[in-house]
């Protein structure tokens, strides 16, 4: 029961820093990284952001079921 809670609220942060990570692409970009196109290392944080949402969904899915 216990494993099941702890999972749960790391599948939750794994999706929280992913929907974050999402909506302050550019803005991450612009700070942390010196690329000439900005569009393109947006669309990189992006991908990853999403990857990182459909995992922490995934978890959160099969620990329910």
């Amino acid at each position: 029961m216990d494993i099941q809670i702890i999972l749960s609220i790391i599948g939750a942060l794994i999706s929280l820093v992913a929907v974050i990570l999402i909506y302050n692409a550019r803005k991450i970009v612009k700070e942390r990284f010196s690329f000439g196109d900005q569009n393109s290392g947006a669309l990189a944080v992006k991908t990853i952001g999403l990857i990182l949402f459909f995992i922490g969904m995934l978890i959160i899915f099969f620990n329910l079921t």
